[in-house]
């Protein structure tokens, strides 16, 4: 059985690091969505798809790209001849997305929408 006293210090990081997820996840999504903006000027929504890799590891994909009216900046089966939006929706996909279902777990399996 834990030492009371570093029972008592898990349950404080605990409650810790559920309140920075609770911050981190929307600041997180709004990265992502300024990254693509960047390069796909109106981009408001991303369309995604939360699968498990090869591996086993939750991975969330982009799959479109879409400003306020709906119509798609980016769909990653037509990909795009502007290098700096592919590079966008890589850096976007690896250094926000994975963050993104990393701290949200199933959540953001299989077909979501991102605003």
């Amino acid at each position: 059985m834990p030492d009371p006293k570093v029972e008592l210090a898990f349950r404080r990081a605990k409650g810790r690091h559920g309140a920075a997820r609770i911050e981190l996840v929307p600041l997180v999504r709004q990265m992502a969505l300024q990254t693509l903006a960047d390069v796909l000027p109106g981009a408001t929504t991303m369309e995604a798809i939360g699968a498990l890799d090869e591996d086993g590891v939750p991975a969330l994909r982009i799959q479109r790209v879409l400003d306020s009216d709906g119509a798609t900046l980016f769909d990653i089966d037509e990909g795009c001849s502007d290098r700096a939006v592919e590079d966008a929706v890589d850096e976007v996909d690896i250094e926000y997305l994975d963050v993104l279902i990393g701290l949200t777990g199933d959540e953001l399996m299989g077909c979501v929408t991102i605003s």
